[in-house]
Formats: structure tokens, C-alpha cells, sequence
């Protein structure tokens, strides 16, 4: 059965093949149409980090030195290409999400289409265009699971093209994941799910001389691009600077007090989202269901196009379970993983009997079923909702709150004022348009606990004490650290202005003004019921 999938006829484009175009196109169609409705919504917090930190590598300042983030530098790097070319505007960050998910779409649509054929990669493409947009796992948004898919997705595509040979494929995939773990490092453990599969079929078609080959092909790729990264750092002096918050903090902040096997197991019941599953549930089910199907025909059959649709849902889910943070928009590296193993369980079903068989018209009418329950879900959770309806379970009000506090900032200050928040939320300096007084956007690098934190604590009074902020918003995220207490009565005093909960009516934010440069008196209690009240079920 193995050697009729990997057969030139279970790929052969149908004599229509305009249609196959055609649905092709309807199915971009709704993935767009459906990423339209969110269009409108602020930009989260990390979204507004990179755009913010995009914009200031073009003005000159250095990734690491003059602006600090423990990411890599990938998002960072194409976002200041972007806005070079189209600006910085909400609208432009969502049709570049737009892009890279209708690249995934073409991607999902290959690697079924090559593996098992155009019926069930037309299953596969549409599944996809109705959870792209997913809010559960933040999928209607920018972030850079939704750019690292399409990396993904093209590594995998051009090693089963290969077809366990040593070419250039195998390089462009290898490639293909360096690029792609310049946004996320993490990525390295799809590297390695790929290169075990690429070894296994090697060896078993011809040995392992050319696994070797083939394995120090994929190898090249993720090597050209890091010793590239660390040599251009390493000239610009920053070496020192880049390793110290791509690997050595993540390190620290990765860290979990739960073994790997208990994060494995915490992934199915997420601590802080349990609605991460609800919007796609069909699919996560669906999904199961195709990953049992194949592992039990695998075993059976060897078939080396399951064992890549399974290989990848492993990397994905690795890739999930590892950081141990298990935020919504990490699941999001799955969707695609998930709806690959619905179609190449799909085709792997229907070509174990005859074409027409009772087994794969009860496949296809399954997950008939599924998508229109899927369809049911994503109009429930999302397209039935109002911008705030769509990411209040996930971020609270966090992203109205940010996009509002922000246009506040920009109308008590002036366009060459500098301000500083003491916390996580740099939608503030995105929407107000103002330069964050230190490196430090995010206070993330400054949490008790975090490798290097008291030196970067350090960092941040001396550059404050340089380039006194005209404003300091204090947010309760973090306990004040020595020294931050004195430096606000030393330059600002008391309180301007506060931000309180709409419930308790405790303080959430503090408004610090310089005293010698005093800002208008405003309102700086914001209303979350401005845009769309509470949780559900809350009050």
C-alpha cells in the first residue's frame, strides 16, 4: 500500500484542474474573510513590542544594547522591514499576519496534496482557512506563531519532497526551520523531529551513508544562519549582550517547577486558559482521532507519510509543552499539525480499500460532520462576537486597557517626550507614539528570579536617572525593587494619577509626573464597560 501512496499516480493532478484552483481560491477566501473581523481589535501587548521595537531599530538604536527584548531577533528584523515599506499602522500588521497564514494555507494544501492526494488536501486546506483565525489560540492575531507556521510548514513540505534524497531540498528545509528559529528558538525541537524522520527514510531506501549526507544537508542550514547571527553580533560588540537574552534568560524563564512529563500532561488542561480547546474542539478530537488512526496503520504499514504527519504533530507538541508557560498563542503551532494529520488520516483511510469504499465515504462524511461542527464553534466564539468578545477570556480588557492609556500618554505629552511604564504593557508606547526613557519596554527581564535580573535593575535606574521620563506609569505586576521607590521620590513625588480595578476599586496603575515638568490633569481611571464590560458569567 506504502509504494501506490508514494506513486506518481496518488499525485497526479486531476484532468479538472481548474477546480482544484478554484476551490483552492474559495478556501483563501474565507481564511481572509475570517481574519478580516478582527481587524479592528487593538494590537496585544507583545504585538505592540516588536512593531514598537521594529520602529527603533530603523531609528538607530541597537537590538540588546539600546533596546532589550529575550527574543530573538527574526520578528524583530522583518517587522522594521515592513514598516520601512508600509508603515506602522495596526491594519499593516494584520494583512502581514493575513500573508504568512494564507502561506500556511498553500503549505497545508501541499503536503497533503503530495502525501495522500487532492481529496484530502482539499479537506485539509479548508479546515484550515476556518480555525486560522482561531481566537482560543490567539490565531486571529500577529504573533509570531502565525509567521513561524509558515517556516514550519516549508521545511516539512521540501523534506518529503526529497523523498529521502540528499539535495538541495534537504538544505532549503534545514534552512527553512534557521529562518524560522530566529523568531522562537524553541523551533530547534522541530529540527530535531524533522531530522530523525529524515534518517529513518534515508537509511531505509539507501543506507545510512546517505543519512548522513542527507543529515549533514538539513544540518547546514540552521548552522549557516546562527554562526551568521553570532558573528554579526559579535562584530557589532554584542555578543556578549545577544547570548545573555536569547539563551541565557530564556533558560530562566523556561524554567518550571514541573518535569517534562508533567507538562506534557499539563498541556491537555492549560492553568490559566482553560478555554484554549473550546473554540476548536472539533478539530482538537478530529485530530486525536487521525493521530490514533495513524500511529496504528504506521506500526502496520511503515507508511513514511504518516510517520511525517505524526513526526510533526510531536514537534508541535514538544514545542508547546517545553517553555512551560502554555499561553494561548503557543498552541497555535499545533493548528496546522492537527489539521495536516486530519488529512493524511483521511487519505490513508480511503486508500485502504477500494476508492469508493464504505470506509472512506463514512471518512469523509465524518469529517464532514466536523467541519460543520467547527463552523458552529468559530461562529459561536468569534465571528458572532464583538472585538472585546473575542479576546476578553484570553487577555482580560488588557489590549483595549493598553490602546486607551496610551492615547492618554499622547495627550499630556509632546511629541519628543520620553516615558516610562513600569511593567508589561507596551501597547502604551505603540499608541502614544512615545519613546520608552530605557531599554527595558517590558519589565519581564527585571522579575525576581530571572537570571540577571539585579543587574538589569541596575541598568534600568541608571538610564531613568540619564533621560528622566516625563511620565512613569507603575503598574502592580511586579514588587518595587530598592532603589525604584527612591528614584520616584527623589524625581516625582507623589501620585498624579491612578487607574482602579471596576470592581474592587483597588488601585491598578500609579501616574508619576516630573516635578519640574507638571503634564494636564485628566482622568486616568479608565471603564472597561467603554468597550464591552465583563467576562462572561462574572457579574
Amino acid at each position: 500500500m506504502e509504494m501506490a501512496l508514494d506513486s506518481p499516480e496518488t499525485r497526479r493532478r486531476p484532468a479538472w484542474a481548474w477546480f482544484e484552483w478554484l476551490a483552492l481560491a474559495v478556501t483563501a477566501g474565507v481564511l481572509v474573510a475570517f481574519r478580516l473581523h478582527a481587524f479592528d481589535l487593538p494590537l496585544e501587548t507583545d504585538e505592540c513590542n516588536y512593531a514598537y521595537i521594529g520602529s527603533r531599530l530603523l531609528a538607530g538604536d541597537r537590538l540588546y544594547v539600546d533596546v532589550w527584548d529575550h527574543q530573538p531577533y527574526g520578528v524583530f528584523a522583518m517587522l522594521a522591514g515592513v514598516i520601512a515599506l508600509f508603515g506602522d499602522t495596526p491594519e499593516v500588521f494584520r494583512w502581514l499576519a493575513c500573508t504568512f497564514s494564507l502561506v500556511s494555507l498553500a503549505l497545508v494544501y501541499a503536503i497533503v496534496r503530495y502525501a495522500v492526494g487532492f481529496g484530502p488536501a482539499m479537506v485539509a486546506a479548508a479546515l484550515f482557512a476556518l480555525v486560522s483565525s482561531d481566537p482560543g489560540t490567539a490565531g486571529e492575531g500577529c504573533n509570531r506563531e502565525i509567521y513561524m507556521n509558515a517556516f514550519v510548514l516549508a521545511a516539512w513540505y521540501l523534506a518529503m519532497r526529497a523523498h529521502g534524497r540528499s539535495t538541495w531540498l534537504i538544505f532549503a528545509a534545514g534552512l527553512a526551520l534557521g529562518v524560522g528559529s530566529t523568531f522562537k528558538t524553541v523551533l530547534a525541537i522541530h529540527w530535531l523531529a524533522l531530522a530523525v524522520w529524515i534518517v529513518v527514510v534515508c537509511v531505509r531506501r539507501a543506507g545510512w551513508r546517505d543519512a548522513a549526507r542527507a543529515l549533514g544537508l538539513f544540518a547546514a542550514g540552521p548552522a549557516l544562519v546562527w554562526v551568521g547571527s553570532f558573528a554579526y553580533f559579535g562584530l557589532t560588540d554584542r555578543w556578549d549582550a545577544f547570548i545573555d537574552a536569547v539563551f541565557m534568560f530564556n533558560l530562566s524563564y523556561s524554567d518550571s517547577s514541573e518535569s517534562l512529563p508533567l507538562r506534557l500532561i499539563r498541556f491537555f488542561s492549560p492553568p490559566r486558559h482553560p478555554f484554549i480547546f473550546s473554540s476548536s474542539l472539533p478539530l482538537w478530537i478530529a485530530s486525536l482521532t487521525a493521530i490514533g488512526w495513524l500511529i496504528i496503520r504506521g506500526a502496520r504499514a511503515g507508511g513514511q507519510h504518516a510517520a511525517a504527519a505524526l513526526a510533526l504533530v510531536l514537534g508541535s507538541y514538544l514545542a508547546v509543552c517545553l517553555p512551560g508557560r502554555f499561553w494561548p498563542h503557543y498552541y497555535y503551532l499545533l493548528v496546522p499539525a492537527a489539521v495536516i494529520a486530519v488529512g493524511v488520516g483521511l487519505g490513508e483511510c480511503s486508500a485502504s480499500g477500494a476508492r469508493r469504499s464504505w470506509q472512506s465515504w463514512c471518512a469523509y462524511s465524518v469529517v464532514a460532520v466536523v467541519a460543520v461542527a467547527l463552523l458552529v464553534t468559530q461562529y459561536r466564539d468569534y465571528l458572532r462576537q464583538p472585538p472585546f468578545g473575542i479576546t476578553v477570556l484570553r487577555y482580560n480588557s488588557r489590549d483595549f486597557w493598553g490602546r486607551a492609556h496610551g492615547e492618554h500618554i499622547r495627550r499630556v505629552t509632546a511629541a519628543g517626550d520620553e516615558v516610562f511604564v513600569f511593567g508589561n504593557e507596551a501597547e502604551i508606547y505603540y499608541y502614544s507614539g512615545r519613546r520608552c526613557a530605557s531599554r527595558y519596554t517590558m519589565i519581564t527581564g527585571l522579575q525576581t528570579g530571572h537570571a540577571g535580573a539585579e543587574r538589569r535593575r541596575a541598568e534600568l535606574l541608571e538610564e531613568l536617572e540619564r533621560r528622566l521620563p516625563r511620565i512613569i506609569m507603575v503598574l502592580f505586576d511586579e514588587k518595587p525593587f530598592d532603589g525604584w521607590l527612591a528614584f520616584l521620590e527623589r524625581h516625582y513625588g507623589e501620585a498624579v494619577g491612578v487607574d482602579r480595578h471596576d470592581m474592587n476599586d483597588g488601585p491598578i496603575m500609579l501616574v508619576f509626573a516630573r516635578r519640574d515638568q507638571p503634564i494636564e490633569a485628566i482622568d486616568w481611571n479608565w471603564d472597561r464597560s467603554e468597550v464591552g464590560g465583563w467576562f462572561p458569567g462574572s457579574r
